[in-house]
């Protein structure tokens, strides 16, 4: 029996890290903020046992030179560190679970590579999950530093998940207050990710951060809503505050807007407007009523629904090349290697006949043609 519990989605201000040492000061700021979102919280009438803090709120902005192996690794951070371990005493003192992130990760299964992974500690201090962002845009490797399992993937899937895919890429946390996965911030853009933890059984699916314009023109709620209703999960989703720059002055690169949706993909919370201080959202979930609407043999019960071989043939021919830096890390010029590969993809996808070029559309290579495409379809496939 799961009893009803508060969830707090913290939405800290952005702190720009100039040194290691900096990464442990923004958690020590955000564990202050977290005794006000968790005092506040309890206000509901339920115990508060969980409590979540947006992607890149503990490592903020960083000072760094995509690509430059000597500078990623003086931001380079360790799981367990110092900041989960300060955020660990927090979790032992409000006796609730804390979920966060942090995004140049080092890894003992593959030196000099750095990841995002997002991670939950428990009530007594321990951490247990880590998932790695398996997803990102075109520029988070070459902004931050860091890459995705896809980019060691056989390795990957053998030493994180056992050569199990499912337990390497869309692993789940079983706790007392319920399962719970995380899809990171850009993540959350594709269906998949989402979809992969429902179907590894999560009932609470954490979506931290999305960056403008993809919050003011609605992406970001249409989003967190879709993965709800079409997971029948809650969705958590905390949004970073305002940049505060070093001289005071602030900037909102990511909009706020944090918010709680229910399995029906209604928002029972949501931080409107803009604030320029630290802020957050909370709200009363029911895990056990989750879990009749999700066994109920209904309309909105889409799981036993799914027929998954015609789904499945979707996915039969690879688009994004795997275990590029497999061999090697990647180093300085990373933007332009993934420009590259982009284009390359998008010109097998045209030669596919999955997307249809607009009039003009060049021919010669620059925009990646159908006729380039065939040259690469099989280094892709």
């Amino acid at each position: 029996m799961v009893d009803p519990f508060v969830v707090v989605a913290l939405s800290p201000r952005t702190i720009t890290v100039n040194e290691r040492a900096d990464a442990l000061q923004n958690v020590k700021r955000i564990n202050e903020f977290m005794d006000t979102g968790a005092m506040v919280g309890a206000w509901e009438g339920a115990p508060v046992r969980l409590v979540v803090i947006p992607e890149m709120a503990i490592q903020g902005m960083i000072a760094n030179t995509p690509g430059n192996r000597a500078r990623e690794a003086q931001f380079a951070v360790e799981i367990p560190g110092p900041e989960t371990d300060e955020l660990a005493k927090k979790a032992r003192e409000l006796n609730t679970y804390i979920a966060a992130e942090l995004y140049m990760v080092r890894d003992d299964d593959f030196p000099d590579r750095y990841f995002n992974v997002a991670f939950i500690i428990d009530p007594r201090g321990e951490i247990v999950y880590k998932r790695y962002k398996a997803t990102s845009d075109a520029y988070e490797g070459g902004m931050l530093g860091n890459m995705n399992p896809h980019d060691v993937w056989d390795d990957f899937v053998e030493k994180k998940g056992n050569g199990d895919v499912m337990e390497a890429i869309f692993p789940v946390a079983r706790t007392e207050i319920g399962n719970i996965g995380i899809a990171i911030c850009h993540e959350g853009v594709y269906p998949e990710i989402a979809r992969g933890l429902a179907m590894n059984g999560a009932e609470i699916i954490i979506r931290p951060t999305l960056i403008e314009p993809a919050v003011m023109s609605g992406m970001w709620e249409l989003q967190n809503r879709a993965h709800a209703l079409f997971n029948s999960a809650y969705v958590v989703a905390p949004n970073l505050g305002p940049e505060v720059r070093a001289d005071g002055s602030m900037q909102d690169l990511f909009g706020g807007r944090s918010m709680i949706v229910d399995n029906r993909g209604q928002i029972v919370a949501q931080q409107t407007g803009w604030t320029s201080g630290d802020s957050f959202v909370c709200t009363t979930i029911d895990i056990e009523a989750l879990r009749r609407a999700r066994i109920a043999n209904g309309l909105y019960n889409q799981f036993k629904d799914l027929r998954t071989e015609q789904y499945r043939a979707i996915y039969d021919r690879p688009i994004y090349p795997k275990n590029q830096y497999r061999d090697q890390p990647p180093t300085e010029g990373w933007l332009e290697r993934e420009a590259n590969t982009r284009a390359t993809n998008i010109a097998t996808l045209v030669d596919r006949g999955v997307l249809v070029p607009p009039t003009g559309y060049p021919t010669d290579g620059s925009g990646g043609a159908a006729a380039d495409a065939r040259a690469t379809d099989g280094a892709a496939d």
